[in-house]
């Protein structure tokens, strides 16, 4: 038989397992809340460029969109300079709650932190939402060069070593490591010939000062259209529907030459996952749409779409065969300017 004490003991333990399970509830429902509300305000998205240029152009597109596909406004912020550190370090101290995100290039973290001296982030600091859009790449060439074909081009370097040059957007840029990575796949001698961003170059291109470019389609396709230089491949994995009748470097027999760099959100690491998940949905809608691939090939970018798995994991393969070639090259890291 039950005795009365046996009752009491009983119904205390009772009482102590119910207040336990609603002091875990009380602990777990602040995160699940925020998750399912959100975002219940604005949402900053931090571009590490200035106003005005193409990956402000896409920052806009993408923050009209995710506020119209989530309910709730995404106001950009520029934190340009440093080559790109300055927003990236801003966003990861960011609280950890979805409200700051980051719009990133892929150099923030597949060639940045390999040519930065004491990088004040690493990829460990942010938890990967999604891809936004690739930036494709044409190698092209001056008007007075005697070469109608890449095979052309490949003849004369080596028949003429070290006497082209190849204009880049600066040492360290990503469009040097491009330059430099065309050079070793074609296995030819080229001088690099560093430009403080991409407009000089360009003119200079124009001007048939320097032999050759790599140069994003957003600068390449409106030249070649307009008879300024000549596009002899591109480094895209398949034919890019801006150049459609330019072949790809892996068509033309060198599959090792394939690179582009991309667009894509980071969030501060620690938050919440379903609040990653709810932005993802929402960015793979956005990037999904047409209207977003129509604005992106306008500017001369692809639409992509990923999970957060796929974007970790493509940065970090990136990073590795980027830090390759930087450390080959024998480019040092430097100090932030």
């Amino acid at each position: 038989m039950t005795t009365t004490s046996g009752k009491r003991q009983f119904m205390q333990r009772s009482l102590q397992a119910l207040a336990l399970a609603a002091a875990l509830c009380t602990l777990a429902a602040p995160g699940q809340a925020r998750a399912e509300g959100y975002p219940d305000k604005p949402v900053t998205l931090v571009v590490p460029f200035p106003p005005g240029g193409t990956s402000d152009v896409v920052g806009r597109q993408l923050a009209e969109r995710l506020g119209e596909a989530l309910g709730e406004s995404f106001i950009i912020v520029n934190k340009a300079g440093a080559s790109t550190i300055i927003g990236a370090s801003y966003v990861a101290r960011a609280p950890k709650d979805g409200y700051t995100l980051l719009l990133s290039s892929g150099s923030t973290f597949t060639t940045t932190p390999h040519l930065i001296d004491h990088l004040p982030y690493s990829l460990d600091d942010f938890a990967p939402v999604g891809t936004v859009a690739t930036v494709p790449f044409a190698f092209v060439v001056k008007n007075g060069l005697p070469v109608k074909t890449l095979a052309d081009y490949v003849s004369y370097a080596r028949a003429h070593p070290g006497r082209l040059n190849n204009a880049t957007n600066g040492q360290g840029s990503m469009v040097h490591l491009l330059g430099e990575l065309v050079a070793s796949g074609l296995d030819v001698k080229v001088t690099q010939v560093h430009y403080k961003g991409a407009a000089p170059a360009t003119m200079d291109m124009i001007g048939g000062i320097v032999d050759s470019n790599v140069e994003a389609l957003t600068n390449a396709v409106p030249n070649v259209q307009a008879g300024r230089y000549r596009a002899l491949a591109v480094l895209s994995a398949t034919r890019q529907p801006l150049m459609p009748d330019v072949p790809t470097f892996a068509e033309l027999g060198y599959p090792s030459i394939v690179g582009e760099t991309w667009y894509a959100v980071f969030a501060p690491a620690g938050t919440p996952a379903a609040v990653v998940d709810r932005l993802n949905a929402a960015l793979r809608e956005v990037t999904s749409s047409q209207s977003f691939a129509a604005a992106m090939r306008e500017i001369g970018n692809e639409a992509r779409s990923s999970t957060p798995a796929e974007l970790l994991a493509v940065t970090r393969r990136e990073s590795d065969a980027w830090g390759s070639l930087i450390s080959r090259l024998g480019i040092k890291p430097q100090a932030p300017q």
